[in-house]
């Protein structure tokens, strides 16, 4: 096919397309005689002897999309890291797209920061906003190597990292305050306390999210909350939003007290009414072909665990492999530091031979220890086990919540034997647990004596 500009007009002659198309064929020809383009090693590579003089983070923007040919050259040290990264990405078994990505991204890095410094975290990230890169297998990659400066923004627990930044996101005093009270709960604060872990931390915060969310519009600093502000921030709740908001403030406010941040708890002399929720069963229409409408072997597996043997959903994500004998048709839950032992039925056995066979297909060379593994918790050399959000994902497509179908199915069970006994030794839960189901599905063998 002829270029554009090379395209014969139809008004000339035969003769003079012809001639055209000789001259093209020829320039043709040179093109892909001509030598290729040997790059030079670019001379800016990161010296490890070299003094920082102030610290800057690159933007990868700057450089056009282009073939990898056109980046500088690769020094023997950066060529024999991307050959031990091709070797490393065979071993783990990855598919080509994020092998063949992963090793262009390493090539960009390479190219321009050379392989004989660590390279910053925020470097690597900042590669993010271009296509056709993937950031964490690379990271990882290279961390393990000890070839990564972490970044401070990087360290410390995750929900800890999600934490300060939402809170960061309020306005300045009321961020301020919410750091503190964080401190507080740390026992980093004036007086020693014991630390709270960082996800009840979040639960707390997670509560009072939407009642922060309305103060900011009108209150520049948590000083300026009364009595009455508390009082109606409850009363706009439902009864259980209101059950777990009023412990949060609690915690809030006696933290901002104790470090002298306010002068009074607002939250002093509020209660409510004990209520003791017993637990109430989901519609048969909605529990109907709850497994079929999973998607996928871990989904199915994963709704079988909670609907038909009562797991929770944490314990569901921290199964490990080793955990399941498929041979006996058992798998050992380790619950509150004791093994509880899970005899499956036969559906559940079934789609547990199921997901090994599907988990063994798609990456036979991890060495992730968990039962359930996703592409990137497969992948990643740290072995962490699913992220929650999975697991969220398949119950949010059910619309229903694992705890309330891991309820429903002790209450069921609980509605065929009222043995307290029954309940703990195929559930795995307490004796005062136990109670409170056989209370909720025999209502009438409820005490409503004096005591």
């Amino acid at each position: 096919m002829l270029l554009p500009a090379q395209r014969a007009d139809p008004s000339s002659t035969p003769e003079t397309s012809l001639a055209d198309a000789e001259v093209f064929r020829d320039r043709w020809s040179w093109w892909l005689s001509r030598p290729p383009v040997v790059q030079q090693i670019s001379p800016h590579l990161v010296d490890p002897a070299q003094i920082t003089l102030f610290d800057a983070r690159r933007n990868w923007s700057c450089l056009p999309v282009g073939a990898l040919d056109e980046l500088p050259a690769l020094t023997p040290a950066a060529q024999a890291l991307v050959e031990e990264f091709d070797q490393h990405a065979l071993r783990h078994g990855w598919n080509t797209m994020p092998r063949v990505t992963g090793r262009k991204t390493l090539r960009l890095l390479l190219a321009w920061i050379g392989a004989e410094a660590p390279i910053h975290e925020a470097d690597i990230r900042a590669l993010t906003d271009r296509r056709s890169t993937t950031i964490r297998r690379v990271l990882q990659f290279l961390d393990a190597k000890g070839m990564v400066v972490p970044g401070p923004t990087r360290q410390g627990d995750p929900i800890e990292r999600a934490l300060h930044r939402r809170i960061s996101a309020l306005p300045g005093r009321i961020a301020e305050e919410l750091h503190r009270w964080m401190l507080v709960l740390r026992g980093q604060g004036r007086r020693p306390h014991p630390a709270f872990p960082f996800t009840t931390i979040r639960t707390y915060f997670n509560a009072l999210a939407p009642v922060l969310n309305a103060w900011t519009d009108r209150v520049t600093s948590l000083r300026e909350i009364t009595t009455s502000d508390i009082q109606a921030a409850i009363d706009d709740q439902t009864p259980a939003t209101a059950r777990n908001l009023l412990p949060a403030l609690r915690s809030l406010f006696r933290a901002l007290k104790q470090e002298k941040l306010i002068f009074r708890d607002p939250t002093r002399g509020i209660t409510m009414a004990a209520q003791r929720r017993l637990p109430a069963p989901i519609p048969t229409d909605q529990l109907r072909g709850l497994i079929d409408r999973a998607d996928g072997p871990l989904a199915k597996l994963v709704v079988a665990l909670v609907a038909i043997h009562a797991l929770g959903k944490k314990e569901t994500d921290h199964l490990l492999l080793a955990d399941l004998d498929l041979l006996t048709g058992r798998l050992h839950v380790t619950r509150n530091g004791s093994r509880h032992t899970v005899y499956l039925d036969e559906l559940t056995h079934a789609l547990a031979i199921q997901w090994v066979r599907e988990r063994r297909r798609l990456w036979p060379r991890t060495t992730n220890p968990y039962l359930l593994v996703s592409r990137i918790t497969a992948a990643d050399p740290t072995h962490p086990p699913i992220a929650h959000t999975l697991t969220d994902a398949v119950f949010r497509r059910a619309d229903i919540s694992p705890g309330r179908l891991r309820r429903d199915r002790i209450l069921d069970e609980a509605a065929y034997t009222a043995d307290p006994i029954h309940l703990m030794r195929v559930f795995g839960i307490s004796g005062k647990v136990a109670m409170k189901y056989v209370q909720a599905a025999h209502p009438e063998r409820r005490t409503t004596g004096p005591r």
